[in-house]
């Protein structure tokens, strides 16, 4: 007679060892789910505070650039004595202090830190929009653009060194396409404000110079705020708790540790310069900001000479930045798809970057480039097209229609360079662990996104 297998030999019999085995992965993975939750709501909290204070700032700073074409319509030119091209010089002289000042800015925040530096120029370019509001002359509109070009020029740079400072590289491109967001979001609601600001009556300032002090005032007012709530990092924030940092730090070293951060390349840096892939991408921003500035000093100019008063002028412009604001936000959910070339340009250029000299040669010349745009943009709309405006249309088809031909050729640069990779990849079985991290872009590993 066979013996029946008793519990111990059957095969669902689980013995103690098994069962702490199970307990303890079961606890570990408890434990992972928990941290998950955790950091995720730390990053929250980051969204909450630092990345709203820097979407802020942008957006006063888009409204202080438009302020001059919102001024304009209410009396600016005609008050000033403004004749023929004057204004569109006014415009422009805020853009060769703005990229003239972008290295002497950048070596002072790294001096100072952005928590420091950021707010220090946010005060100073609210004081120097609320001085405009004294300006008598095309001389002193000059001088005032020239200054608020120099404080300005450390603003982006500084916001977007912020944000790679709190965020994992695969969370960065998502809040730069916020960020970005946020001059369509100033066009939004400057137009309106300015439109209300006008019914002021007071017989000491004229309704365009109340445009200058008060939006002003507000960019200091915010600037002062921003000491207070910004932090360099993650372990200086007062806003979050002690495990909130703890968490946000441990990440960060992981993603730095993944990312192999080295100090820039010199023989890379000429290798990058000469690549016709960064200048697609740039040209993109390049046209993209004909768009941007066209809408930020030009469109209540342009709705005024179609027959409507400066005040309802100015409360339009809202419509192009609600359009542009809806575009930029899905570019950040379909970033294939180029619905707000403001937003997904820089975030493309920076997840196509495959090391520290590729970053810093492509975010240079993508922010040249925007600045650049920008100066063009000032000389598009003169007083002799008004008021078909068609020379001026006429450029910012040309620059969308090039923007698309740009992200066509970037795209096809970048499929033949993966199929390159895939086909003939480089063997780095003879080289150094500094030489194949110094590959960046040409490791064979890496994959463009396009």
């Amino acid at each position: 007679m066979e013996d029946k297998p008793g519990v111990a030999d059957s095969p669902m019999a689980v013995s103690p060892d098994n069962v702490s085995k199970e307990l303890l992965v079961s606890s570990a993975a408890a434990l992972d789910t928990n941290a998950d939750k955790r950091l995720r709501w730390a990053f929250r909290k980051v969204d909450a505070t630092l990345l709203l204070v820097l979407i802020g700032s942008n957006i006063l700073n888009s409204m202080d650039r438009a302020n001059l074409g919102l001024s304009k319509v209410a009396g600016l030119e005609a008050d000033t004595g403004m004749r023929g091209s004057d204004f569109n010089v006014v415009v422009s002289m805020m853009y060769p202090t703005y990229l003239l000042g972008m290295l002497p800015s950048n070596l002072m925040l790294r001096k100072f830190g952005a928590r420091i530096w950021l707010s220090l120029i946010t005060v100073v370019w609210g004081v120097i929009n609320m001085c405009m509001a004294f300006a008598k002359n095309r001389t002193d509109f000059i001088l005032c653009r020239l200054f608020l070009g120099a404080a300005e020029s450390g603003a982006t740079p500084g916001a977007l060194m912020l944000i790679t400072l709190w965020y994992p590289r695969e969370m960065v491109t998502s809040r730069v396409a916020l960020f970005y967001s946020a001059f369509a979001a100033g066009a939004i609601i400057g137009g309106p404000i300015a439109s209300g600001i006008m019914k002021i009556e007071n017989p000491r300032f004229r309704s365009w110079e109340w445009i200058f002090f008060i939006e002003g005032l507000t960019t200091a007012s915010f600037g002062l705020l921003m000491f207070f709530l910004l932090a360099d990092y993650p372990e200086k924030s007062w806003l979050l708790k002690k495990n909130e940092k703890a968490l946000l730090k441990q990440r960060m070293e992981q993603d730095q540790a993944e990312g192999g951060h080295r100090p820039v390349n010199r023989n890379r840096m000429w290798i990058h310069i000469r690549d016709p892939l960064i200048y697609s991408q740039a040209l993109i921003l390049f046209c993209a900001n004909f768009g941007v500035n066209t809408i930020l000093t030009f469109t209540a100019i342009i709705v005024n000479q179609m027959g409507y008063s400066p005040s309802a002028a100015q409360a339009m412009q809202a419509a192009p930045g609600i359009c542009g604001f809806v575009g930029i936000l899905l570019s950040r959910y379909y970033p294939k798809c180029s619905f707000g070339a403001i937003g997904i340009g820089p975030g493309w250029v920076m997840s196509n970057t495959g090391g520290p000299t590729r970053s810093a040669v492509s975010s240079a010349l993508n922010v040249a480039h925007g600045g650049l745009g920008a100066l063009c943009t000032s000389y598009i709309y003169r007083n002799q097209d008004a008021p078909r405006y068609l020379f001026g249309h006429g450029m910012n088809l040309f620059a969308g229609l090039l923007s698309v031909v740009m992200a066509i050729v970037a795209r096809t640069i970048i499929r033949r360079r993966n199929m390159k990779k895939d086909t003939s990849p480089i063997d780095i079985s003879r080289l150094t662990r500094d030489e194949v991290l110094d590959l960046e872009n040409d490791h064979p590993d890496f994959r463009y996104v396009g």
